[in-house]
């Protein structure tokens, strides 16, 4: 009798010494996952901060809505990565958007428009981070100083953290010449085609290039009318990223997705309210802004 109770005992202290290593495993398994993912804050996002950068420069001596000094780059990346941001790629932005995924509670969309040049300054301090990011590029007249060349267009989409995405051929711009004016027949000799043309040709063009799906697209100057959306719909985008106030969110529009610019002029004070409450906060006074979808406002 006192031998097979022994025996009980043993069995139960091995059983709840096995019980006791699984348990420890796992709060292990989770730490490492943790420390792995700097830090990240899982749960469900509530809305997801986009941010709209351009050139990235050594020197920025006017640094505004297009040009951040590196310096400034660098410090708000570093913020980021301190303060436990989980970066997304456009793919697991919509995803969410369609509420067919959970992604990070603090989420954030780095995006890089029109391929400039510079921009190439950004890519070492992402790789430090482990930070995705997504580069909207215009293949007609984007191509070459003061942007990049096709090799360096190339070399991203081969990261794996990296996103290609469009940005029309030409990146039409002027206040009277653009998008939004061609399709009401102005200036005279642009029309619906040469809106088509920019749509189906700069996807046509990168899909070529880049051997993969190109469903994501940027309007320059963020300037779009409810005509534009339905063409680009025809040309086989699935999202189309704005230039309006406002975060991401589940069951949002993706026809309408909201980013916002960052200036470069601003302190970190001001970006970090950027994150808390996506708005176009406007620090530089020498330059004409962009606000709002239109060229009329």
């Amino acid at each position: 009798m006192g031998l097979r109770k022994n025996r009980r005992s043993k069995y139960t202290m091995k059983k709840t010494m096995s019980l006791g290593d699984s348990k420890m495993k796992w709060v292990l398994s989770l730490v490492v996952c943790f420390l792995l993912a700097g830090g990240t804050t899982y749960g469900q996002a509530e809305g997801v901060p986009i941010l709209i950068y351009h050139e990235i420069l050594n020197r920025a001596e006017e640094p505004g809505e297009t040009k951040i000094s590196l310096d400034r780059f660098k410090e708000q990346m570093k913020y980021l990565y301190e303060h436990h941001y989980a970066t997304i790629s456009v793919d697991e932005l919509v995803n969410f958007m369609k509420g067919e995924r959970s992604i990070p509670k603090k989420s954030v969309l780095l995006t890089f428009d029109d391929g400039w040049k510079s921009g190439l300054n950004a890519v070492p301090v992402l790789e430090k981070y482990h930070f995705k990011a997504v580069f909207f590029i215009f293949p007609g007249k984007g191509i070459g100083e003061p942007y990049m060349e096709w090799n360096d267009v190339l070399a991203l989409a081969k990261n794996p953290r990296f996103q290609i995405c469009s940005h029309t051929m030409s990146h039409p711009w002027d206040k009277q010449s653009n998008l939004v004016t061609w399709l009401d027949g102005k200036p005279v000799g642009k029309d619906k085609s040469d809106v088509m043309y920019e749509l189906q040709e700069s996807k046509k063009e990168l899909e070529k290039r880049l051997d993969k799906k190109v469903n994501c697209f940027a309007w320059p100057v963020g300037w779009y009318n409810e005509a534009l959306i339905e063409m680009a719909k025809d040309a086989g985008y699935e999202a189309l990223f704005t230039a309006e106030d406002g975060s991401s969110t589940k069951g949002g529009d993706l026809l309408r997705i909201k980013r916002t610019f960052v200036d470069g002029a601003c302190n970190m004070t001001i970006f970090k309210q950027t994150l808390q409450n996506p708005k176009y906060h406007v620090c530089q006074t020498k330059n004409r802004t962009t606000q709002g979808h239109s060229p009329y406002d």
